[in-house]
C-alpha cells in the first residue's frame, strides 16, 4: 500500500505540473496583497477541501497562507509543503482509513496467529511500562497509524522548524484541555502539530506538550480565519464543512450528540466567517465526520469541488484586486518524495497488548475473550500471551514465546477448556458430553516469515469428561467412553495471501497438519500408534468487481488400528475447530455431526458485495467419508447448502445464514454478531 501511495502521488504531482505549467507574468509577492486559504474541522467531510482546492488551481489563484483546524490543518499542511489538489485526491482515495484510523498494525507486516487476533477482538488497547515504573497510556487510540503517516508525508519537514519557512507560511489550532484555552502552533514538528490538531477527545490520545495537554482544535476554533489574519493576510478564502443549523425537531437520537459538538464548536465560528472573503460551504449532507468509505470520500471530493465552481466569478474577481491577469498561473509548488518510516525499537522494557473481543450467535449465546499480550525488551525478546474466554466454551490459555533465534523461534503453552457439546448423528442427537481438556505445547521450531508459518513440536492432551449422556444411536466406539491422555509429535504448514480474512477477493490460503499420537511417546494401547493427516486450500477468483469465487478443498485422514475416539473426524459449522481441533466446516450443518475417519470434501463458495460493506454469500458443499480408503466411493456424496447476508462492522461481521444438508436432512438458520472465536 505505501509503494501505491507513493507512485500514485507522483502520478498526480506529474500530472499537476503539466496542468499548471501555464505561468505568465512575474509579480512581485511582497508588494501584491497576500491571500491565505483558511479549512476548517470536520473529520471525513473535510475531503470536501480537497474539490474546492482544485477550483482555486484552476482560477490561478496564489495561496501565501494556510491555516486549518483538525482535517483542515491536516490537508492545509501537506498543501503548504507543496502537495497540490492533485496529488492529495490521489493520496485520500488509496488510503485504508480503517486502518490509518487505528492501531492496528498493517495486516501484511504480521504473522498469521498476529493477523488471526487482528480479525478476532473488537478492541485492542497498548499499555507500555516507562523505565521509571510509570503506566503510559493515552486515549482508546493511541494514533500510531496516523503519526507514522503523517510523518512519511512530511518528509523533509520532519525536525522542529518555524511554519513561517514553508513553502506556504501556515498555522494550525489544538485546544489545551488543562485550562480550555487556545493553541496556535507556529512553529514545532510539522507532524506533531498536525497530530495534535486531530486528536478528538475520547477516541485519540492527547499530544502532550510541555505542561499542556493537546486535543482537537475544533473545540476552541473550528474555522481559524483570525490565525490567518494575524499572519498578515489580506484576502482569505475559506472553506468549512460544517452543516447548516438543525432545526429542534432535528436534533433527536444520534443527532444529539452531533449538536453539542457543532454547538461547542462555534466559539468564533460566525466572526470569523464575517471575516471571509470567498466563503465556501461545501454540502456535507448525508455524511459524518467518520464517513471515510470509499464512495464517501468520492462524493465529498466532488461536492467541494461543485461548491468552489459556484464561487469562480467571486476567485477571479479577488484576482483582479490582487492585480494579475486572467491568464496568470502561479508557480508549481515541489512536493516532498514520499519516504516510509521505519519502526523504531521501543525505549519501554514492558509493552503490554490488551485485546477484547465479544460475539453472539444462536448456538452458543453471548460470549467474551480478553487477550493480554506483554513483551519484555531483553536481548531475546520474549512474550508473554494470556488469552481466558467465557461463554458456553470456556477456555484460558498461557503462551511464552522466545524470539529472534536464527531459525525463528520457540514457544511453550498451556491451553484449559470447558465444553458442553451436544454430537449429532445425520441430524439426530445421540449424546451430550461435558469435558475438560489440559493441552501443553512445546513448538522447538517455528518459523514465521510474511505469509508463510512452519511449526514442528510436540504436545500432551488430557482429557477428563464429566458427564456422558448416552442416546439410542452412540456409536461402538464411544460407549466405553473415559479420561484419555495423549502424547504426540507434530508438523504443521500454513500459507496465507488472501487480501480480507474475512471476505476475501483475492488470494489464497494453504494449511497442512501431520500427528502422530501415543500414549506413552512411542505406542498407543500397547500397539502402534496412530497418525492424522489434514489438509485445506482454498483461492478466490473474482470476476468483475463485485462478485468472488472462492472453491476450498479440504480433508482429514485418520490411520491406525486404535483411535481414540474423541480424535473422530467430526463436522459442522463455518469454520475449522470450533468446538473440537479436528472439527471441519461444513455448509448446512450447524451442529457438531460425527464423521467416518476418512473424509474429503469441496466447497464452492459465491461471495456478492452489494455494497461497501454488504455481502450475499452462497456455498455449495459436497464430501466423501469412509472408515477405510478402499470405501470411500461406495457411499453417495454427502451435500449442503448455505444461503447468508453479512453486514461488515468495525466490531465483526453481522449477518445470517440458512442452509439445508443430505445429512440431516432438514434445514438450518443462524445468526452471528461479531468476529469468531
Amino acid at each position: 500500500m505505501r509503494r501505491k501511495i507513493i507512485a500514485l502521488l507522483t502520478l498526480g504531482l506529474m500530472t499537476a505540473g503539466s496542468i499548471n505549467a501555464r505561468v505568465a507574468e512575474p509579480q512581485d509577492v511582497k508588494t501584491r496583497p497576500k491571500v491565505a486559504v483558511v479549512l476548517s474541522g470536520g473529520g471525513a467531510k473535510g475531503m470536501a477541501h480537497i474539490g474546492a482546492l482544485k477550483v482555486i488551481e484552476r482560477a490561478g489563484i496564489p495561496v501565501d497562507i494556510v491555516t486549518g483546524t483538525s482535517m483542515g490543518a491536516l490537508i492545509g499542511a501537506l498543501y503548504s509543503i507543496g502537495y497540490d489538489s492533485h496529488a492529495l485526491d490521489s493520496m485520500v482515495r488509496v488510503q485504508d482509513w480503517n486502518l490509518v484510523l487505528s492501531d492496528r498494525t498493517d495486516p501484511r507486516l504480521l504473522s498469521l496467529s498476529e493477523r488471526a487476533k487482528d480479525y478476532t477482538y473488537l478492541l485492542s488497547k497498548e499499555v507500555n511500562i516507562s523505565k521509571h515504573g510509570k503506566l503510559s497510556t493515552g486515549g482508546l487510540i493511541e494514533g500510531k497509524n496516523l503519526a507514522r503517516l503523517f510523518n512519511e508525508l512530511t518528509t523533509g519537514y520532519r525536525d522542529s522548524m518555524n511554519f513561517s519557512s514553508l513553502p506556504r507560511p501556515y498555522a494550525c489550532v489544538a485546544t489545551n484541555i488543562v485550562d480550555n484555552t487556545e493553541y496556535v502552533f507556529h512553529s514545532g514538528k510539522l507532524a506533531d502539530a498536525m497530530r495534535a490538531s486531530m486528536s478528538i477527545p475520547g477516541v485519540f490520545a492527547p499530544v502532550r506538550k510541555g505542561d499542556m495537554v493537546l486535543v482537537d482544535g475544533g473545540l476552541r476554533n473550528n474555522y481559524p480565519v483570525d490565525v490567518a489574519r494575524e499572519l498578515g493576510a489580506d484576502y482569505v478564502i475559506g472553506v468549512t464543512v460544517q452543516g447548516a443549523e438543525r432545526e429542534p425537531d432535528e436534533i433527536t437520537g444520534t443527532a444529539v450528540l452531533s449538536q453539542i459538538i457543532d454547538v461547542n464548536c462555534k466559539n468564533k465560528y460566525n466572526a470569523n466567517m464575517e471575516q471571509t472573503n470567498v466563503l465556501i460551504r461545501a454540502n456535507t449532507k448525508g455524511y459524518g465526520a467518520a464517513s471515510f468509505n470509499q464512495a464517501a470520500v468520492d462524493t465529498l471530493i466532488r461536492r467541494g469541488e461543485e461548491e468552489a465552481m459556484k464561487h469562480w466569478d467571486e476567485l477571479l474577481s479577488l484576482k483582479h484586486n490582487l492585480g494579475l491577469s486572467v491568464d496568470y498561473y502561479p508557480e508549481v509548488l515541489k512536493a516532498p518524495v514520499v519516504e516510509e518510516v521505519q519502526e523504531e525499537a521501543s525505549s519501554v522494557p514492558l509493552q503490554t497488548m490488551v485485546r477484547v473481543g465479544a460475539r453472539f450467535d444462536t448456538e452458543e449465546l453471548a460470549a467474551v475473550q480478553i487477550n493480554a499480550v506483554n513483551s519484555f525488551m531483553t536481548k531475546r525478546p520474549i512474550t508473554a500471551d494470556f488469552t481466558l474466554r467465557l461463554g458456553k466454551r470456556i477456555m484460558a490459555k498461557a503462551d511464552l514465546t522466545i524470539n529472534h533465534f536464527s531459525w525463528g523461534k520457540a514457544n511453550l503453552s498451556y491451553s484449559f477448556y470447558h465444553n458442553d457439546v451436544n454430537l449429532y448423528d445425520e441430524g439426530d442427537r445421540t449424546f451430550n458430553i461435558t469435558y475438560n481438556e489440559h493441552k501443553i505445547d512445546l513448538n522447538l521450531f517455528d518459523f514465521n516469515v510474511r505469509n508463510f508459518n512452519f511449526i514442528i513440536g510436540g504436545r500432551f492432551d488430557y482429557w477428563h469428561f464429566r458427564d456422558v449422556l448416552m442416546g439410542a444411536h452412540i456409536p461402538v466406539s464411544w460407549l466405553k467412553l473415559k479420561d484419555e491422555h495423549l502424547f504426540s509429535y507434530r508438523a504443521e504448514v500454513n500459507y496465507n495471501s488472501e487480501d480480507n480474512w474475512l471476505f476475501a477477493t483475492r488470494g489464497a490460503s494453504f494449511a497442512a497438519k501431520y500427528a502422530y499420537y501415543t500414549d506413552d511417546l512411542v505406542s498407543y494401547k500397547d500397539a502402534v500408534g496412530f497418525s492424522a493427516f489434514s489438509g485445506m486450500w482454498r483461492k478466490a477468483f473474482p470476476v468483475g468487481r463485485m462478485l468472488t469465487f472462492q472453491p476450498m478443498l479440504y480433508g482429514r485422514f485418520i490411520y491406525g488400528c486404535n483411535v481414540a475416539s474423541v480424535l473422530n473426524n467430526m463436522i459442522g459449522g463455518n469454520g475449522f475447530g470450533r468446538y473440537f481441533e479436528q472439527q471441519m466446516p461444513f455448509a448446512g450443518i450447524g451442529y457438531v455431526e460425527l464423521a467416518d475417519n476418512k473424509m474429503l470434501a469441496l466447497q464452492l463458495k459465491m461471495q456478492l458485495r452489494l455494497t461497501e460493506n454488504n455481502y450475499i454469500i452462497g456455498k455449495v458443499t459436497g464430501a466423501q467419508h469412509a472408515n477405510e480408503t478402499k470405501d470411500m466411493l461406495k457411499k453417495g456424496p454427502m451435500m449442503g447448502c448455505e444461503l447468508a447476508y453479512y453486514y461488515n462492522t468495525l466490531v465483526g461481521p453481522l449477518g445470517a445464514n440458512l442452509g439445508y444438508s443430505s445429512r440431516t436432512n432438514r434445514g438450518y438458520f443462524y445468526i452471528n454478531l461479531g468476529f469468531e472465536f
